[in-house]
């Protein structure tokens, strides 16, 4: 009795999730990680935009309808056509671009998707103008080539990078995993790995980077007694998991790809960190950037923990064998940085 109410009163820092999902872009990989973020119970509310299209003018507002009519969890969810709803959110995934066609390569989609991309950056950007760091959201890209399209976000928001990340480790991992279980004779559900740089054929996956049931692949596989190379065919095979996917169906893979995209958003908006293969924003790590680069970041694949924060941390693990692939992964988003850049400063006057 007779205390002040501030002394019985305390302001405490609590852990708070990040549960204003935003999901941006009417295509394959977006609604299934609309359906994703259903399934898991991901989420508080759930804002799906889709841009209207010709004579469809809320393509999202009816797909939602459909959904909370079939299915059992049903969290606050909602389609929109309005750029406007999508303020005030604490993470969007950002599943616009152009999709790859069989015989394309994702360099092919590099100018197009540059332009969709800084598009969408802009509305965003827009959208969050005069917000604090802390009311930033969590920004999760998915257009190809999406280690450049990650850079690209960052250098059109201005959000700090923290709040930047691409996904593509996650699900080349994950189709490496899958590759080697399969000839291991094993499920694959104790089996874990890290790549690192692009989201292609210069990708750069190591045995030694990878575990089974936390013993590492290499020393695995002599107890296997399987050889290293047949290990690295199935790996070098699994990396183009993409590509095949394309040349086998006409269309690029969507259910792989958003699974992958809600393993990073169940961290972010959980709040339970984790430490995943990310496209992150570097500057000095692993020293791939030099003074003739003439860049003051780039996007590449590492090793980061990430949580409610974004990235909270990229850990740079000693990599002297693989240093030779890294620098050629480096080099070749470097050249597509390189492009993006132009089209960024020609286009939009952004540097």
């Amino acid at each position: 009795m007779g205390q002040d109410s501030e002394d019985s009163c305390r302001n405490w820092d609590r852990l708070q999730e990040r549960d204003r999902v935003g999901v941006w872009g009417f295509g394959n990989v977006s609604t299934d990680v609309v359906q994703s973020l259903v399934d898991q119970g991901l989420g508080k509310e759930i804002v799906f935009y889709g841009r209207p299209k010709g004579e469809y003018p809320n393509r999202a507002g009816a797909w939602v309808d459909d959904l909370k009519a079939n299915t059992i969890r049903s969290p606050r969810i909602f389609g929109t056509n309005k750029v406007e709803d999508m303020a005030e959110l604490d993470v969007i995934f950002i599943g616009v671009g152009v999709p790859r066609k069989e015989g394309q390569s994702r360099s092919d989609l590099l100018t197009t998707n540059v332009d969709v991309i800084a598009r969408t950056s802009l509305e965003i950007r827009n959208l969050y103008k005069g917000c604090s760091d802390k009311d930033y959201p969590v920004l999760v890209y998915m257009g190809n080539p999406v280690t450049a399209m990650t850079w690209v976000g960052y250098k059109v928001t201005g959000f700090p990078r923290s709040h930047v990340m691409g996904q593509a480790g996650n699900l080349d991992s994950r189709r490496i995993c899958h590759a080697i279980s399969e000839l291991l004779g094993l499920s694959g559900n104790d089996m874990r790995g890290i790549v690192f740089g692009d989201h292609g054929d210069s990708m750069v996956a190591d045995p030694g980077l990878f575990s089974v049931g936390g013993i590492p692949l290499d020393k695995f596989a002599k107890m296997e007694n399987i050889d290293i190379d047949r290990i690295m065919d199935v790996v070098n095979n699994a990396k183009k998991g993409g590509t095949h996917f394309v040349n086998e169906t006409g269309r690029s893979a969507s259910a792989g790809p958003a699974r992958a995209a809600c393993d990073m958003l169940r961290c972010i908006i959980i709040g339970q960190p984790e430490v995943q293969p990310v496209v992150a924003i570097i500057e000095k790590e692993y020293g791939l950037l030099t003074s003739g680069d003439g860049l003051d970041s780039m996007s590449f694949g590492v090793p980061a923990k990430i949580g409610r924060n974004g990235i909270d941390k990229i850990y740079e693990l000693p990599v002297d064998n693989l240093r030779d692939q890294i620098i050629a992964s480096a080099e070749k988003i470097k050249e597509d940085i390189k492009v993006a850049a132009s089209v960024l400063k020609d286009k939009y006057s952004i540097e």
